[in-house]
């Protein structure tokens, strides 16, 4: 019998026995699951523990609303419903505007079945998620007016995003263990980005960032490092905050950074850079930062605050840059218009090295990690970057086609004491 004689065979047994291919299938996912030995929170787990650290902790967000629920949420940004969200969590408002508030009832600690879990209930759970950051926003946005700050958006798309996405990788584990036959979150809306008030820098502008940066502040010290490592490096507030003294590679004259997706890249940067960098941790962290003593630990930290000591080593936390970044905003007009952060620096290097060198050096610079088929065959290499970042600081890299310093850009420097 062939393939398509075999085919009509069946169809003509469904049809006369009254079953679809649909009761087919949920027989077969409950055999699945009563052989399946995971609950909710044991997938989750096993999720986790394959992400990066940043990453887990937004979607471990997201997977315990999946499995507890969300409380009522209503659509209202009055002021009594942000201030009952801030105190409550949730919504307990009767009026007409809150009587349509939605809720999530959450899939408990069990693998669910193809009709418990379906996209109209998760569209409840991402519209929760994002009515919940809609209102946090907007709390936040009165603590930063208080303090001068110009306020965040309050769109939720973000958090929108980032659900859909944590969402779709729990299913699609379900989906790869044979318990589901189609991701339920593929479909789910993810929203519509709103554009960026993230830019490139002026020459002027980054001029005045790193004299804003090391005239004031309780550790002017510790935020010139700061900013010059973003700076130069283009890292992300991660790269920084994990970097330690062993990825500090003064043969190569490069730095290891540690960002997103478990990557492990190599960015050149000037000789001048790490010599600063290991001098602030030998300042700070003591023995266990210099090369040259039997104390040195390679996985000792760069950073550390200024009450930092030998004996109760302190180093940063992603804190500092919240306390950076809103020095300068209050400090610099422009810096406050565009809600500045360290990703401000990250575009103006990207952008100076795009107009230098080009899209693939500037990709390569920025350690992106998509893809397209021509990336192939014009991917750009360390020589390329190392090459930029010495035609752009002026400072010479053993990788650099440019080494005697003739072309100079914009130099971080501080002013004498």
């Amino acid at each position: 019998m062939t393939n398509t004689e075999m085919a009509r065979t069946i169809s003509t047994l469904l049809k006369n026995s009254g079953l679809t291919i649909e009761d087919l299938l949920r027989v077969e996912n409950q055999d699945l699951h009563a052989a399946n030995t995971k609950n909710a929170s044991e997938y989750v787990a096993q999720i986790l523990a394959g992400l990066t650290r940043n990453t887990a902790r937004s979607y471990r967000t997201h997977f315990n609303h999946l499995v507890n629920g969300l409380e009522r949420q209503c659509e209202c940004t009055c002021d009594t419903c942000v201030d009952e969200f801030e105190f409550k969590g949730f919504c307990a408002c009767m009026c007409g505007t809150c009587k349509s508030a939605i809720a999530f009832e959450g899939i408990g600690d069990f693998i669910p079945s193809e009709q418990v879990v379906n996209s109209l209930n998760l569209r409840l759970l991402v519209q929760s998620v994002r009515r919940m950051a809609e209102k946090r926003a907007i709390a936040d946005n009165r603590a930063r007016a208080k303090k001068g700050l110009s306020p965040k958006p309050t769109h939720g798309q973000g958090a929108q995003e980032m659900c859909v996405t944590a969402l779709s990788c729990f299913f699609a584990e379900l989906v790869e263990d044979g318990l589901l036959a189609k991701n339920p979150a593929s479909k789910l809306p993810r929203g519509n980005r709103s554009t960026s008030k993230r830019r490139s820098l002026k020459d002027e502008e980054l001029i005045q960032l790193f004299d804003t940066v090391i005239s004031g502040g309780d550790d002017p010290d510790l935020d010139f490092a700061l900013t010059w490592a973003e700076f130069e490096l283009g890292a992300r507030r991660t790269g920084i905050v994990t970097l330690t003294m062993g990825q500090l590679d003064f043969e190569a004259q490069t730095v290891t950074l540690h960002e997103k997706g478990n990557r492990q890249d190599h960015q050149p940067c000037s000789f001048e850079l790490l010599a600063f960098l290991e001098q602030h941790a030998i300042l700070r962290g003591g023995s266990r930062c210099d090369r040259t003593s039997p104390d040195y630990n390679p996985g000792a930290k760069v950073f550390y605050y200024k009450d930092s000591t030998v004996s109760a080593p302190h180093p940063i936390t992603s804190r500092r840059f919240d306390t950076l970044h809103q020095r300068i905003q209050l400090s610099l007009p422009w810096a406050n218009s565009i809600s500045y952060s360290g990703h401000a620096l990250r575009h103006t290097i990207g952008t100076m090295v795009e107009r230098l060198a080009g899209y693939e050096t500037a990709k390569m610079m920025l350690r992106h990690a998509g893809t397209t088929q021509t990336d192939t065959y014009v991917k750009a290499g360390p020589v390329d970057v190392a090459t930029a970042i010495s035609t752009i600081t002026g400072r010479s890299h053993p990788l650099s086609k440019i080494n005697d310093g003739r072309v100079t850009s914009i130099r971080p420097s501080r002013r004498d004491k």
